[in-house]
C-alpha cells in the first residue's frame, strides 16, 4: 500500500493538471467543430503540425527530470548523514535546470523556423487543399508559443523531479482552463472581441501558456522550498549535463518528431478517403488521449520515484514503484474501456452533432477499443524508460514499429489491397500491440534500471 499511496500522491496532482491540459485539447476540437465538419477535420491536422512543434521542445521535461530526480534522490540520502555534501548536491540539483533552461528556448526557436515546412508539405500530400488555410491559420499562431513552450517544460522536469507537483498542477490547470476561456471569446467572438474561428483558438493557447510561465518563474524564484536549489543563477554550462539532457532528450525528441509527422502523413491519407473519416480520426485519436493523460499521470509519478530510488541506488524500490505504477494503469484503462463500449454516440456527440460523423465515428470507437486497452499496458513503462534516460530503446521501439506499420502497413493496406478505411484502422491497431510487446520485454530486461547519469 505503501508504493500505491506514495504513486497516487505524487501523480494525482500532475493528474489534475494534465486532465485539464486535456481538455483544453477537447475545447478546441468541440468549439472549433461546431463551425463544422471542414474545421474540425482542418482542426485535427492543425493540432498534428502543433504537436510536432511542441514534441521539439517536451522531451526537456522528462530529460530534466531524468537527471535531476537522481541527484534529487542522492541528496535526500546525503541528508541523513549531514555535512556540506547535501548541500553541494542540491545546487547541483538546481544547475541541471539551468543548463536546461537554454536548451529548452533553443529548441523553441527551432520549433518556430520549423512550422515555415508545413504549407509546403501540406501542398504535397493533400488531395482536397481547400483545407490548408484553415490549418495554417492556427499553425502560424501557434508557433510562437514554442520558446515558452521550452520553458515550462524545463520546469516542470525539474519540479517533477524534486517531488514539487502541486505547483505543476496549478500551472497546468490554470493553463487550461484560461484557453478555454480565452478559445470561447475568440473563436465565437464574446464580450466584444472579433469571432477569430481557428485563429481564435491558436490565440487562445499562446496567451494562457505564457500566463502558466509566469506562475511558474514566479513560484521557483519565491517558494522557500526551491530557493535553495539557485534556479536562475547560471554560472556557466556544465559539459556532463549538456550531454546527459541531450542523451536523454534527443532521443525522445527523434521519436515522437517521426511518430507525429506519420501520424500527420496517416491523416492526410485518410483525408483523401473522406473528410468524415478524418473527423472520425481525430475523435478517436482525442479519446486515445485522454487514455494516456490519465494513465500517464500516474506512470510518471512512478516515474520520479524510480528515479529518486535509482539515485539512491535502491533497485528493488525502483522495480517496485514502476510495477505500482503499471497495475494502476490497467485498472484505468479496463475502466474506459467498458466506458468506450457502453457510451460511444454519448462520447462523439461531445465533438460534433452531424448524424454520418456521429455513425462512422461510433464504428471507429468500437473498433478501438481493445486496442485501447491493450496499449495500456505497455505505456507506464514508456514513460518510466523515457523520464529516467532509457528514451533509446523506445525510439527504436517507438519509431521502428510506426514507420513499418502504422506508416508501411497502412499504405499497402489503402493502396495496394483498397481496404479503405478498415485497412487503415487495421494497420494503426497492429502497431499498438508490437509496440506494446517490446515495451513489455524492455521492462523484464532491467536495462533501464542502471542508464548513468552525472552524479
Amino acid at each position: 500500500m505503501r508504493y500505491i499511496k506514495n504513486v497516487v500522491s505524487l501523480g494525482a496532482p500532475l493528474l489534475a493538471g494534465l486532465i485539464a491540459e486535456f481538455f483544453m485539447y477537447l475545447s478546441d476540437s468541440a468549439m472549433v467543430g461546431r463551425l463544422g465538419t471542414e474545421h474540425l477535420a482542418a482542426m485535427g491536422i492543425a493540432v498534428m503540425v502543433a504537436e510536432i512543434l511542441w514534441v521539439i521542445v517536451w522531451p526537456f521535461a522528462p530529460a530534466t527530470q531524468t537527471i535531476a530526480s537522481q541527484r534529487y534522490g542522492r541528496a535526500v540520502e546525503l541528508k541523513k548523514k549531514g555535512g556540506n555534501d547535501y548541500e553541494n548536491k542540491i545546487l547541483a540539483t538546481g544547475d541541471v535546470f539551468n543548463n536546461s533552461l537554454f536548451f529548452a528556448i533553443g529548441a523553441g526557436v527551432i520549433a518556430i523556423l520549423l512550422a515555415q515546412l508545413h504549407q509546403p508539405f501540406l501542398f504535397m500530400v493533400l488531395d482536397d487543399p481547400s483545407l490548408i488555410p484553415l490549418i495554417d491559420s492556427y499553425v502560424s499562431i501557434v508557433r510562437w508559443a514554442m520558446p515558452v513552450a521550452g520553458v515550462f517544460y524545463a520546469l516542470y522536469g525539474f519540479l517533477a523531479a524534486i517531488q514539487r507537483t502541486i505547483p505543476i498542477m496549478i500551472a497546468t490547470i490554470g493553463w487550461n482552463v484560461l484557453n478555454i476561456g480565452f478559445n470561447y471569446i475568440l473563436i465565437f467572438g464574446k464580450f466584444g472581441c472579433p469571432a477569430l474561428g481557428i485563429e481564435g483558438a491558436a490565440i487562445g493557447t499562446v496567451l494562457s501558456q505564457i500566463i502558466a510561465v509566469i506562475y511558474l518563474v514566479l513560484y521557483v524564484l519565491m517558494s522557500k522550498d526551491v530557493r535553495p536549489f539557485k534556479c536562475f543563477r547560471f554560472k556557466g554550462f556544465d559539459p556532463k549535463v549538456l550531454k546527459s539532457l541531450s542523451s536523454a532528450g534527443t532521443p525522445i525528441a527523434g521519436q515522437l518528431v517521426i511518430v507525429f509527422g506519420i501520424y500527420l502523413y496517416y491523416e492526410t491519407l485518410i483525408a483523401n478517403i473522406g473528410t468524415v473519416y478524418l473527423a472520425a480520426t481525430h475523435i478517436v485519436f482525442t479519446v486515445f488521449l485522454l487514455k494516456r493523460t490519465i494513465v500517464g499521470a500516474f506512470a510518471e509519478g512512478g516515474s520520479i520515484l524510480v528515479g529518486n530510488n535509482i539515485g539512491r541506488k535502491n533497485v528493488n524500490a525502483a522495480v517496485k514503484y514502476a510495477l505500482t505504477a503499471e497495475g494502476i494503469g490497467i485498472v484505468i484503462g479496463f475502466f474506459l474501456f467498458m466506458l468506450i463500449l457502453v457510451f460511444p454516440e454519448k462520447i462523439v456527440s461531445v465533438f460534433n452533432n452531424e448524424m454520418q460523423t456521429i455513425a462512422v465515428s461510433t464504428d471507429a470507437l468500437r473498433f478501438f477499443a481493445i486496442f485501447m486497452l491493450i496499449d495500456v499496458i505497455g505505456y507506464p513503462f514508456e514513460v518510466i524508460f523515457t523520464h529516467n534516460g532509457w528514451g533509446k530503446f523506445v525510439f527504436y521501439a517507438g519509431a521502428g514499429t510506426q514507420l513499418v506499420f502504422h506508416l508501411g502497413l497502412t499504405l499497402i493496406l489503402v493502396n495496394v489491397f483498397d481496404m479503405g478505411i478498415y485497412g487503415a484502422w487495421s494497420a494503426f491497431a497492429i502497431q499498438i500491440v508490437l509496440y506494446m510487446v517490446l515495451l513489455t520485454i524492455g521492462f523484464f530486461s532491467k536495462k533501464w534500471l542502471y542508464v548513468e547519469v552525472p552524479a
